[in-house]
């Protein structure tokens, strides 16, 4: 029995485990009837059986990056007539089988970087229709492995010399991309689509601000908002700060007045003269002396004696 919660899923990101398409994944897949990307990079995927994403007919992205493919069936990709995307780069590919892409009329990109491809000219011969039929293919690590003269040669170079008479529009559509795929409708109708990491829901790393800025943002802010309330601050509480000023030095001026007043008067009397006069008292020496200057001997008293 189906579990009817799955139906409602359109994006499957099955990334970093060891899935290898079997019969059970198969089974297991077809309960997601309404899935419209699926994402199974990483994984250990070594083959691609006969029309095996049949069971998922409305997928419009499939992503095989990263695992270790190294030969395709003709008929792998057989009943997704609504595929619009496929990735197939880092795998272990030398060559695409003829019929591999027939039939998939709303294909827009296909993803084939970093496979160490086979350069003979007629295994480039359907690599070659496929660029001529208008699909870019997207990927600017996209090198020839073999055979030992055409090692390291970019593929389309390879291609445009096995094939001259190849429009060169071609070659600029496969080289003109950015981040691996070309920038195509595909990218306004899928944003991030198919790309390696298959983080959709992470934010352009062109969106994001430098790291390096934003603390220098957020204490220019800081300082902004410290200044303005301390200006604020000190436009209500500045006239009260100056009557208290004022009248700390008014009390203060007050206060000097009183002291100069009062070390006046404590010199001056009323009558302008010294109240603290000083009194000098002078002993009398020789009291006897001047008892005996009042003292008069008669003379008479004597004589009588």
């Amino acid at each position: 029995m189906k579990d009817s919660r799955n139906t409602s899923v359109t994006k499957l990101l099955m990334e970093g485990n060891r899935i290898t398409l079997t019969e059970g994944d198969r089974l297991s897949l077809a309960g997601y009837s309404q899935l419209v990307e699926l994402y199974l990079d990483a994984n250990k995927v070594t083959r691609i059986p006969v029309a095996y994403f049949s069971v998922v007919p409305h997928l419009r992205v499939l992503s095989l990056s990263r695992n270790q493919i190294d030969n395709l069936e003709p008929e792998a990709l057989s009943g997704l007539d609504a595929l619009m995307a496929v990735n197939m780069s880092y795998n272990q590919l030398t060559s695409l089988p003829a019929q591999l892409l027939r039939g998939l009329n709303h294909l827009q990109v296909v993803d084939l970087q970093g496979n160490p491809w086979n350069c003979t000219c007629p295994l480039l011969t359907h690599i070659e229709e496929l660029r001529a039929s208008g699909v870019p293919i997207a990927g600017p690590n996209t090198k020839c492995a073999s055979p030992e003269g055409q090692a390291g040669r970019d593929l389309f170079e390879a291609i445009a010399r096995c094939f001259p008479t190849s429009p060169p529009s071609s070659t600029a559509d496969a080289t003109n991309t950015t981040g691996g795929f070309r920038q195509s409708p595909v990218r306004t109708t899928l944003p991030r689509m198919m790309q390696t990491s298959s983080q959709d829901d992470s934010v352009n790393d062109e969106q994001r601000p430098a790291s390096g800025n934003t603390w220098k943002f957020a204490a220019w802010v800081a300082a902004l908002a410290l200044t303005t309330s301390m200006l604020i601050v000190c436009a209500i509480k500045g006239p009260s700060w100056y009557r208290l000023y004022h009248n700390y030095r008014h009390r203060q001026l007050r206060q000097e007045e009183n002291d100069d007043g009062r070390t006046a008067s404590s010199i001056y009397s009323e009558t302008g003269r010294y109240v603290n006069q000083q009194t000098f008292t002078f002993d009398r020496h020789g009291a006897q002396e001047e008892d005996d200057a009042h003292y008069f001997e008669d003379p008479y008293i004597k004589t009588e004696e």
